[in-house]
């Protein structure tokens, strides 16, 4: 196992931050994923001839997750912004060339010259979105004093938003400036988190096959086979559909349920895997740890902030769910009060994450991630 030295521990900006725009990531893949599954149920549902049963509620479940994806990514710019900031200051007043801040920007990347690059941008989006509004509300402005209230309403936030770019520009251009010139050498720049870029040839393509051979989980058999029969549910649900008239309606429901068997298998499999994870720990402390298990220990903060994210994601997928199909008996309002209830906690835990991970780094080790230039480019390290 790799060992690695003591890391700059993250300060409680760097922390927060961090778990917060995982967070915002999680749902914003939620309302996506949610949007391509509303549009597969709904064409399942049209070839079984539940069309009209699904109309309404897919409909509103579309609208669910398509708001859903479309403000949290527009959150995307601000969280990455209060990262920047925040990992700013943590590099602020470390010793330039120390063991613990070299390890830091490994892990974490430097500290960007522009911080306000993603805010800006999200900003630019929102406004071209608000100029589009002001667009089609301004063609029916003779309609009403509502059409002229929008439209209105639009052309001023535009304005705001615009003015907002010209002001972080210009503390980008100002204050934030003295900061980043104040930061130690090689605390600042345009790299992220360390990457080995390989030779592409036959041996680093065989060094990372075997990598990750050595890392994968028991339990990875079992995703590669419900993997395939989701797929292969979704595909005999469709042809079961449009030859219901001729085989009856049976083989629908079996396909059906056997769609929800994968679904709820998929989750039950990410929870059992994560489970598995974190008792890695206390068999890598044990008395004969297996070279697998040392293997995956170098990734294990990596993996465990993965899993976090996507446990983030599924729960917010089957609260979209759940208020887009309106469960008989249980309110909006009761699913977004368990929802928050519930990413509170895993935000948590992932905040609890980010502090301990230098301790479990410099206990277990920490391979930098390698990868293999798609553009046929090579740079062996």
């Amino acid at each position: 196992m790799r060992a690695r030295r003591p890391e700059l521990p993250p300060t409680t900006g760097v922390v927060w931050s961090s778990s917060i725009l995982d967070a915002v990531i999680a749902v914003a893949i939620a309302g996506g994923v949610g949007v391509g599954l509303t549009g597969v149920l709904m064409l399942l549902s049209g070839m079984s001839g539940l069309g009209d049963v699904m109309n309404s509620s897919g409909l509103r479940l579309l609208f669910v997750t398509a708001v859903t994806a479309a403000a949290f990514s527009a959150l995307l710019g601000p969280a990455f912004t209060s990262v920047h900031l925040a990992r700013m200051r943590m590099y602020d007043g470390a010793v330039a060339g120390s063991a613990e801040l070299r390890n830091a920007v490994e892990f974490r990347g430097q500290a960007t010259a522009t911080p306000f690059f993603p805010l800006q941008v999200s900003l630019f989006c929102v406004a071209g979105f608000a100029a589009t509004m002001a667009i089609v509300f301004g063609i029916l402005w003779s309609q009403g004093p509502v059409f002229r209230a929008v439209t209105l309403g639009c052309i001023a936030l535009v304005v705001v938003l615009l003015l907002a770019v010209l002001v972080t520009r210009n503390r980008t251009h100002g204050p934030v400036a003295a900061t980043i010139a104040a930061l130690p050498k090689g605390a600042v720049g345009v790299h992220g988190p360390a990457t080995v870029i390989l030779r592409d040839d036959r041996t680093s393509r065989s060094v990372l096959r075997e990598r990750d051979r050595r890392r994968r989980t028991p339990l990875h058999p079992l995703w590669v086979i419900v993997g395939w029969c989701l797929v292969a549910g979704i595909v005999v649900t469709g042809a079961a559909g449009l030859l219901r008239d001729t085989i009856g309606r049976a083989p629908l429901t079996v396909a059906w349920l056997f769609l929800a068997a994968c679904v709820v298998a998929l989750i039950v499999l990410h929870l059992a895997d994560w489970l598995e994870l974190t008792r890695l720990p206390r068999r890598l402390r044990g008395p004969a740890p297996t070279d697998a298990e040392q293997e995956r220990g170098h990734s294990l903060t990596i993996d465990l902030r993965g899993h976090a994210v996507t446990t983030m994601a599924v729960w917010t997928l089957v609260a979209l769910f759940a208020v887009g199909v309106e469960l008989p008996g249980v309110g909006a309002p009761v699913v977004l009060a368990l929802w928050l209830l519930g990413m509170i906690l895993l935000l948590w835990l992932r905040a609890r994450l980010e502090r301990i991970g230098p301790a479990l780094r410099e206990e277990f080790g920490y391979d930098v991630p390698m990868e293999i230039p798609s553009d046929g480019n090579s740079n062996p390290g």
